[in-house]
């Protein structure tokens, strides 16, 4: 098993014994405690078989994709089973020290339909940059310059990842969209690319794991490991995902705090993972 491997399964380990010891709070709580057997038995059964064939080394080395998005996921349906209450207002409290006026509502006031188009550009670039860049990293997995690449990035990933899980749940926050009842406060020129969005976040938006952003943590690990494996691409993905950052705010997913602590998370994790040695290799 390599470094990513243990780390889910302990985090899926982690989170069966949360919801058996918590239960009364979590809606639906056997269906949740069945997919984390079957998350374990599958990080168990594709680590034994990744040397059998390209196609186990394929679903054994992407797995970390959907547990990216599943793990997320059931975490929002575990935000209060610790604390029992929001905390948006630390949040509130230290931003209405830093600002005359919240940033979103600024921008509400001052943005233009085009403006607010590109930050919907920026915002739906996510869904396809660690796909498209991990893709690359891992097509080119034999290549010399790139062997490490791809493991780098899904262990440095999964770092990031468990940092945000245990902050959703030891300090669970809503957006300000959440906390409004809605998924999305956009404006009503609705563009291609802000309905692109509106769309995905209706249908597979979460409820709560809102600081930091896991999406814009995401988004800098990738950037910077852009830097130093693909440095011709990687000034091309910077411009999306400073509209990102901003297109988050904007349409109420994130407050400002959220997305400058995930950035900060991700640059640093970045960092670290692009200048020192893999932090694990596959254990023979």
């Amino acid at each position: 098993m390599n470094f990513t491997d243990r780390a889910y399964l302990a985090v899926h380990v982690a989170l069966g014994l949360l919801i058996c010891a918590r239960h009364e709070h979590v809606s639906h709580w056997p269906a949740y405690l069945a997919w984390d057997v079957v998350a374990i038995l599958l990080i168990v059964l594709l680590a034994r078989k990744q040397h059998d064939g390209k196609a186990w080394r394929f679903a054994h080395d992407w797995l970390p994709a959907i547990f990216f998005i599943t793990v997320f996921e059931q975490i929002s349906f575990l935000s209060l089973s610790l604390r029992g209450g929001w905390q948006n207002a630390h949040v509130i409290g230290f931003e209405s020290g830093l600002f005359r006026m919240p940033p979103m509502e600024w921008m509400h006031e001052h943005a233009r339909d085009w403006v607010v188009e590109f930050l919907s550009f920026g915002y739906f670039a996510f869904y396809p940059l660690y796909p498209v860049v991990g893709g690359l990293f891992w097509a080119w997995r034999d290549r010399p310059p790139f062997r490490d690449a791809f493991r780098r990035l899904t262990d440095t990933l999964t770092i990031g990842y468990v940092i945000c899980y245990a902050t959703y749940l030891l300090f669970p926050t809503q957006s300000p969209a959440n906390r409004v009842g809605v998924q999305q406060i956009g404006s009503t020129h609705g563009g291609i690319f802000e309905r692109a969005v509106g769309d995905i976040q209706n249908h597979a938006g979460v409820h709560g794991n809102a600081f930091p952003s896991a999406h814009i943590m995401l988004a800098f690990v990738v950037l910077l490991f852009a830097y130093r494996y693909l440095p011709k691409v990687a000034p091309w993905l910077l411009f999306p995902i400073l509209l990102m950052c901003v297109g988050a705010v904007y349409d109420g997913y994130h407050y400002t705090t959220d997305v400058v602590a995930g950035a900060a998370i991700g640059i640093l994790l970045g960092m670290m993972g692009t200048r020192t040695e893999a932090i694990s290799r596959d254990l023979e």
